[in-house]
């Protein structure tokens, strides 16, 4: 029986997402993407440290570390941590927020893309332990799980969606009748490595998600359309234009105005890891 390529249908029902390599859309979004939270105050990290199983010192590789959502709170455990990105702006977010928590001595930004050739770069260096924390953002998942592998000496770790594609509210999904379409992200993952014997373990991240704020109710509207990016039947188009009539109210406070949704959310990753030979 023939082997399925994991890495072609990959290629073929996830890695289509044209807003997730755009560097424009990264740059303009790192001022808002940074979090100014204490240590212990994040549930998802304080999880995913835990899950990851770090020996105490340890350097990190941080691939997609964006503004330092992982980086900066395990440099304040006391781990060296390398965190690379592609996007400039995020990694003067992560420097900046380094610099505010004294981790600045402790955290060294790289510049790198998950689509170009790691082999070529003489300045990766090799770590403990190499993450992807919500950030698989990749046309090849062979090649990236590969390349994560190149920099790390003991072990792997990669927080996975457990949906085709981030973004869509769950509640609201539910309400119109949206049904997830194909495999979820790790799914991928998981049979690439099992296909190579590597016996990897599977553990789930839940944690509740700080409601979007909008600027109006049409940018609400408008973003839970494109969230559902496989598209909506008239139906659920209905369903949806009803569900923001009733759902989304009007918040005012001292220095700005919104709206949001009158639900909460909850989101789930999946915290997949693997040790090396």
């Amino acid at each position: 029986m023939d082997r399925i390529d994991w890495n072609r249908l990959w290629q073929e029902n996830y890695a289509t997402e044209e807003r997730k390599e755009d560097l424009a859309f990264w740059n303009a979004y790192a001022p808002k993407f940074r979090k100014k939270r204490a240590p212990g105050q994040d549930p998802y990290v304080e999880q995913f440290y835990e899950y990851s199983g770090f020996k105490p010192g340890e350097t990190i590789f941080d691939m997609g570390c964006a503004s330092g959502t992982l980086a900066i709170p395990f440099a304040q455990k006391g781990h060296e941590i390398y965190a690379a990105d592609f996007s400039p702006e995020m990694l003067k977010q992560l420097q900046a927020g380094a610099q505010e928590a004294g981790v600045s001595d402790r955290i060294h930004p790289i510049l790198l893309d998950w689509n170009e050739d790691w082999s070529e770069r003489t300045d990766l260096p090799l770590c403990d332990v190499a993450i992807s924390s919500r950030s698989f953002i990749t046309r090849d998942l062979t090649g990236s799980i590969k390349n994560l592998e190149s920099v790390a000496r003991r072990r792997v770790c990669i927080g996975a969606w457990d949906e085709p594609a981030r973004g869509y509210d769950r509640v609201v999904a539910k309400e119109i009748g949206y049904e997830r379409p194909g495999y979820a992200c790790y799914f991928y993952v998981m049979n690439e490595l099992m296909d190579r014997d590597l016996f990897p373990e599977l553990r789930f991240i839940r944690y509740k998600l700080r409601l979007t704020r909008y600027e109006s109710r049409e940018e609400a509207l408008r973003t839970q359309i494109e969230a559902f990016r496989y598209g909506l039947t008239e139906e659920q188009m209905q369903k949806l234009e009803r569900y923001v009539d009733e759902h989304l109210i009007y918040c005012v406070e001292p220095d700005r105005s919104y709206w949001k949704f009158d639900h909460g959310e909850e989101s789930t990753v999946a915290h997949i890891r693997w040790d090396l030979r």
